[in-house]
């Protein structure tokens, strides 16, 4: 592996057994075709299938892949900052595992951020999500905004391309609830976002139900703002 490489491509895994060696394949078809050095990082999140051992297997075989194991079962964004501690590209992705994020959107991403870009978020504006997957979202993102004050985009997940700078400040926000999306605005740097196509989940379903959603609202919300604190303090 190289231990320099230009762009780390971090993918948080679960119950993903099925779609990782087609996603690994996917990502080498395109960082080829940009034909600069790069890194991918896997980073299971104690999934309860056999991802773990077919993760082993692809970074066995193949010396660009890193395989980083939790300890436990933390969650999605929990998963994506080990990642990011563990990337040394000067350019970072950040890809769900799922193939809805698609590999072929790298190139563009990182054509954007050539540009002069330190952040390039790639926008769903046609999701291929379920009807109760697109609702939770919006339900979560209309409760974030409210109560933090933030102007979140549901179209606007983790997928997108970072540069080293910026993964540096994000590293640096020691705070214990883990909300990727929300430390890139925290560390503010030169933003865009680009439309890109999204695909239907190759295998599995989410693992975010809206109960979760909420909870990881709140969670957010009460961690980096004193709004419900004061709706609470008013009423009472």
């Amino acid at each position: 592996m190289n231990e320099n490489p230009h762009i780390s491509i971090v993918s948080p895994v679960y119950r993903a057994e099925k779609c990782i060696n087609k996603l690994v394949e996917e990502i080498q078809l395109v960082m080829n075709k940009i034909n600069v050095s790069y890194e991918i990082v896997l980073v299971d999140d104690r999934s309860p299938d056999n991802s773990w051992e077919a993760i082993k297997q692809i970074s066995k075989n193949n010396l660009s892949v890193k395989s980083i194991r939790l300890s436990r079962n933390f969650g999605q964004h929990p998963a994506i900052m080990a990642g990011i501690n563990n990337a040394n590209g000067e350019w970072i992705v950040v890809m769900d595992c799922d193939l809805q994020d698609q590999p072929k959107e790298i190139e563009k991403l990182y054509n954007k951020a050539l540009e002069g870009f330190d952040v390039v978020l790639a926008r769903r504006e046609k999701r291929k999500d379920s009807f109760l997957k697109r609702l939770s979202s919006k339900i979560f993102y209309k409760i974030f905004n409210y109560l933090s004050g933030i102007d979140a985009n549901s179209e606007v997940a983790n997928f997108g391309i970072y540069n080293r700078k910026v993964i540096n400040a994000v590293s640096q926000v020691n705070d214990y609830v883990k909300f990727f999306p929300l430390f890139i605005k925290w560390v503010g740097y030169n933003t865009t976002s680009i439309v890109v196509e999204h695909d239907n989940r190759n295998d599995g379903k989410s693992s975010y139900s809206l109960s979760k959603l909420i909870a990881l609202a709140f969670d957010t919300i009460i961690s980096f703002s004193d709004k419900p604190l004061k709706i609470f303090t008013a009423i009472g």
